[in-house]
């Protein structure tokens, strides 16, 4: 009996270290939305979504020699005072979910540029007042 218990608190830490796996798992994006003529606040800085300028983006349902992009007003603001009216470019080649941007930062939180929705299809004209950015902030 005695031999079974040493043998058993010897190799139990053994099978219980082994038995552990370290699987790197990614933060998740946590996605605000900020829909056209909305403010998103951050102590005294904000910016303002004023609209979609510009939608070239391949409609779902067509087939497209070029994806297209999306160009989207954005103006920034420092204790409600207008600092800059800024556009960005949302595409394949732009500010996408694989290429995020970062729109400004506000201590301690930085925030980026995701996307731009809704994806235009044959289906539907979108009016400007659809549009809405996806922002991840941090």
């Amino acid at each position: 009996m005695k031999s079974f218990l040493l043998i058993f608190l010897i190799f139990y830490p053994l099978v219980w270290t082994t038995a552990q796996d370290s699987i790197h798992v990614e933060t998740p994006k946590i996605i605000t939305t900020l829909k056209v003529g909305h403010s998103i606040n951050f102590d005294s800085k904000s910016m303002k979504f004023i609209g979609v300028i510009e939608d070239s983006r391949c409609p779902t349902g067509t087939d497209c020699i070029w994806a297209g992009e999306a160009k989207a007003l954005i103006a920034f603001y420092e204790d409600g005072v207008l600092i800059e009216k800024k556009e960005f470019v949302f595409g394949v080649d732009a500010i996408n979910p694989n290429n995020k941007k970062e729109l400004f930062v506000a201590d301690p939180k930085t925030i980026y540029a995701y996307n731009i929705q809704p994806y235009p299809s044959l289906e539907k004209t979108i009016k400007p007042s659809e549009y809405s950015l996806e922002l991840i902030v941090q």
